[in-house]
């Protein structure tokens, strides 16, 4: 994941948009719920990843039988070692 500092990609994405749209941006401004949409969308894209599974694999998960979170930190490591 690329962390730009001081967000500077998100304020770019926001001056386009302004550029174009100039109150949707005074509604982006406005509005004071944005951290619970961020929320929101997490979970949509997790829910995301969950959607392409196969069943057993979506079962196993369900039941605790395979951590999806470790499977994923010891695939981490694999690529790190690349």
């Amino acid at each position: 994941m690329n962390r730009a500092t001081n967000y500077e990609g998100l304020k770019a994405y926001l001056t386009g948009y302004g550029r174009h749209n100039r109150d949707a941006l005074a509604f982006v401004a406005g509005y004071a719920h944005w951290p619970k949409l961020a929320l929101q969308e997490i979970e949509r894209r997790a829910t995301a990843i969950l959607g392409s599974l196969p069943d057993d694999e979506l079962h196993a998960i369900a039941r605790r039988k395979v951590s999806l979170r470790k499977l994923a930190r010891q695939v981490q490591e694999e690529l790190d070692k690349e």
